[in-house]
């Protein structure tokens, strides 16, 4: 484990324009390779929190500091820089509607500048373990919600980024499924990935059992496995 978190929080406040604010004095330290579940009611602040993490959102107060830099003043190609390690998978998707599945996934290794062949041997693997691979040339527009989101977490994954934030990953994906894309996120996790999902989904959360980033009253409680009641109330 680094010494120096992978993602820290100091008194972080959040709020939109001039209303309340969603979440007050946050204090959260993720150390590299760890992996925690995000949970909370409705409105709580886990899209917020997640917005933070990868960068797509300044705190109203506090100081965020990611990879072990700062990022309150950070400028515009630093910030970048750092967004090529975080691997998101968002509630909506944000794929590129004409464009085909397999360009999809290709695109991050392709941003990176990795050859061809490479990228073909990666994304065909990849696309298989999700269950894609019948269809890697069918537009994205074409497929079902279930499929984008494999598309989706395909394409986060695909460059082993050093942290991976989701956003309710296998909320549009079967039951059946949902497993698979979990054990996808454990072995990324083995190879030094830090992992925070956010998820309503309480069955993977007994059976996949790491800490959960609980939101509740504004704030942050981090709930382990071992804490019994607590944990199994989420």
């Amino acid at each position: 484990m680094s010494k120096t978190p992978i993602i820290r929080m100091e008194n972080v406040c959040i709020r939109y324009g001039r209303g309340p604010e969603i979440l007050s004095n946050v204090n959260l330290s993720l150390e590299k390779g760890s992996f925690h579940y995000l949970t909370g009611k409705s409105g709580a602040g886990k899209t917020s929190l997640l917005s933070m993490m990868y960068l797509a959102q300044k705190p109203s107060k506090g100081t965020v500091s990611v990879f072990g830099n700062n990022v309150n003043f950070a400028n515009r190609n630093a910030l970048a820089m750092f967004r090529r390690r975080i691997g998101v998978v968002f509630q909506d998707f944000r794929l590129l509607e004409h464009s085909s599945a397999f360009d999809n996934v290709a695109l991050p290794l392709r941003v990176c500048g990795m050859n061809e062949k490479e990228i073909r041997k990666r994304v065909n693997e990849l696309l298989k373990w999700v269950e894609i691979d019948r269809s890697p040339t069918a537009i994205t527009s074409t497929l079902s919600g279930g499929e984008k989101q494999r598309v989706a977490i395909a394409r986060a994954v695909i460059n082993r980024p050093d942290v991976l934030l989701a956003d309710e990953p296998t909320g549009n994906v079967d039951n059946d499924i949902a497993p698979k894309l979990m054990k996808l996120f454990v072995e990324l996790n083995k190879l030094g990935t830090t992992v925070v999902i956010a998820t309503h989904n309480e069955n993977l959360i007994k059976e996949f059992c790491y800490p959960c980033i609980h939101l509740k009253n504004h704030g942050v409680t981090i709930i382990n496995p071992e804490d019994g009641d607590e944990y199994a109330e989420i």
